[in-house]
């Protein structure tokens, strides 16, 4: 039962199998490690959230939409060609599939099955992420270096165009991510040791959604950004 709903909102219980199979291996004197994984998800009874408008209001109630089928692969790779150096990279892609989605339409007061319009709501098909990173005792401390470049697909925000008016409006595009920092660590101060880093994200200042509320009925929907290009400065102290 829903208890925010403005009237009584029963559901059925949602249930999931899962099935994973995977593969982890370290080569080269554990330089090189990998990690390999297949996954497929099965959900009856998928609970979805639907907002609904009318003169009484607005709510939102937890419906039972149907079967679906969410399979994928996820990789990752860890390497250290050289002393002090350390590359990463991972690259995830799912694929999920609505064998029912059961829709009340409003016009002819019918249940219909439009499964074939669903989208897997706040979910990336493909995202992927490389890094480097390197550190050197320089004496005085231990100096790292450290970048990141990250990538995700497009994510919408609701299933149903036909019930969220506004759903490819507010979805958030491919989404570009490029962060670094620089760190001098382990600086000795007494008993202590004090670490200083400065660091930049977004740095190419992409604009873009990060998240989305479709009103539905009431004819409007709002958006929010990604914060634009940012710098920083830090420091802790450990003892």
């Amino acid at each position: 039962m829903n208890p925010s709903a403005s009237q009584i909102n029963v559901f059925k219980p949602e249930t999931i199998v899962s099935y994973e199979a995977g593969l982890k291996g370290e080569w080269f004197d554990r330089r090189l490690r990998t990690n390999l994984a297949v996954f497929h998800v099965d959900y009856r009874n998928l609970q979805i959230s639907q907002f609904i408008a009318g003169s009484e209001g607005a709510t939102a109630n937890i419906v039972n939409a149907g079967k679906v089928a969410y399979r994928g692969v996820e990789a990752e790779i860890t390497a250290v060609p050289v002393r002090g150096l350390t590359l990463d990279g991972s690259i995830g892609y799912t694929d999920p599939k609505y064998k029912t989605y059961l829709y009340l339409d409003p016009a002819t007061d019918t249940v219909i099955n439009v499964a074939s319009e669903a989208r897997m709501s706040q979910a990336a098909k493909f995202n992927a992420h490389v890094g480097a990173q390197y550190e050197q005792d320089i004496g005085l401390g231990t100096l790292s270096l450290r970048a990141d470049y990250s990538y995700r697909s497009t994510v919408y925000w609701f299933t149903l165009d036909r019930v969220s008016q506004f759903n490819r409006d507010i979805r958030s595009r491919p989404d570009h991510n490029l962060r670094a920092r620089i760190a001098l660590d382990d600086i000795a101060i007494g008993r202590a040791k004090l670490g200083l880093g400065v660091w930049g994200d977004n740095l190419t200042d992409q604009r873009n959604i990060d998240f989305g509320i479709d009103f539905g009925s009431l004819g409007y929907a709002s958006a929010s950004f990604k914060m634009p290009r940012t710098f920083g400065v830090d420091a802790r102290i450990t003892y």
